[in-house]
C-alpha cells in the first residue's frame, strides 16, 4: 500500500471490510498494520475496525504526534501497546476490543497511562500498568 503518499490525510476510516456471500461473511483487510501509517504525520484518527488485522501493534504509530483516536477494535491483533504511543500527546481514545490479547494481561508503558483523557476501557484484557490499574 501507498498510505505514505497521503501526507494531507487527517481521517482514515477502513472499518468492516467484509463481504456477505450468501449468507457467509468473508473479512475485507486481511493484513499487518502497515508500517507506512507512520509517515501519515497530519493523521488524527485512525479507524480499521472489524477487519482482519493481524500481528501486533506497529511502533510507528508513535510517530503521529496529532493522533487522537485510534480504533482497531475487532482484529486478530497481539501484544502490547509500544512505549512509542506515548509520542502521541494528543491520543485520547484507544480501542482495542475483540483482538487475541482477550484473556491475556498485557503490559503497558507507564508513558501511555500518563497521556491526558486518554480512555483504554475497551480493552478485554487485564491491562497491568503501575499508575492506571483502576482507570483501565
Amino acid at each position: 500500500a501507498e498510505y505514505g503518499n497521503m501526507i494531507s490525510l487527517t481521517s482514515l476510516s477502513l472499518h468492516s471490510n467484509y463481504n456477505d456471500k450468501n449468507g457467509y461473511f468473508t473479512w475485507g483487510i486481511k493484513s499487518k498494520l502497515p508500517t507506512e501509517l507512520g509517515k501519515l504525520k497530519n493523521l488524527q484518527h485512525i479507524n480499521l475496525s472489524d477487519n482482519y488485522l493481524t500481528g501486533t501493534l506497529i511502533t510507528e504509530i508513535g510517530q503521529l504526534y496529532l493522533l487522537q483516536t485510534m480504533n482497531l477494535q475487532n482484529n486478530f491483533l497481539q501484544g502490547s501497546i509500544p512505549k512509542e504511543y506515548s509520542n502521541c500527546v494528543s491520543m485520547k481514545e484507544i480501542l482495542l476490543q475483540e483482538n487475541n490479547i482477550d484473556g491475556e494481561s498485557f503490559g503497558m508503558p507507564e508513558e501511555i497511562c500518563r497521556l491526558p483523557e486518554l480512555d483504554l476501557a475497551r480493552v478485554d484484557c487485564e491491562v497491568s500498568c503501575s499508575c492506571c490499574l483502576t482507570t483501565c
